[in-house]
């Protein structure tokens, strides 16, 4: 995982075993959030000049508007330990931007992310969801502040904690965010 993220520009820090912030399954169901949900979308056309920069571009403005950043620089990207895209193990990873960087990926017709499987990150404080997704037509980055008040982030991981799925600490983590004010 450090080797693929370097190769985007993106330093490892430390896989956050133990996260009482956004859930991170629950975190994809940002692209489920409305405006009522505080939901910002910067959109790129995939026939624009440079798609794949305009998507860092919106990244990195949506990571400034609304605090990605911790002290030192680094903020929090879903990633999937599990080599299979559909046998995931995700967990946040605690990262940090090199002098140069990219976290679209480098595939033009999708938003595959510095590690392979999509773009997640969230701020170390929980405090803003930055996602990018890929529509028919059109690339989004999106951010939702306050995710834990957002309607189909909740909803996500209520379910989560209905599916009976989860061990005993991931369980305790979704109560305690779920409860956050």
């Amino acid at each position: 995982m450090s080797t693929t993220l370097a190769s985007s520009g993106v330093t490892l820090l430390a896989i956050e075993r133990t996260v009482t912030s956004c859930p991170p399954e629950a975190a994809h169901a940002a692209t489920s959030c409305g405006p009522e949900d505080g939901r910002v979308d910067i959109i790129v056309e995939y026939d624009s000049p440079d798609p794949l920069q305009e998507v860092d571009d919106a990244w990195f403005g949506l990571a400034l508007r609304f605090g990605l950043f911790g002290e030192s620089g680094e903020f929090l990207l879903l990633v999937n330990l599990h080599d299979d895209p559909y046998d995931s193990d995700l967990y946040w990873a605690r990262v940090r931007l090199q002098a140069k960087w990219t976290v679209v990926g480098s595939n033009s017709t999708t938003i595959n992310g510095p590690a392979g499987d999509g773009l997640g990150t969230m701020s170390p404080s929980g405090d803003v969801l930055i996602v990018g997704t890929t529509y028919e037509e059109y690339m989004s980055v999106l951010a939702v502040p306050h995710p834990h008040r957002a309607s189909a982030i909740r909803k996500y991981a209520q379910f989560m904690l209905r599916d009976g799925k989860l061990a005993a600490d991931e369980t305790k983590n979704v109560k305690t965010w779920l409860a956050r004010d």
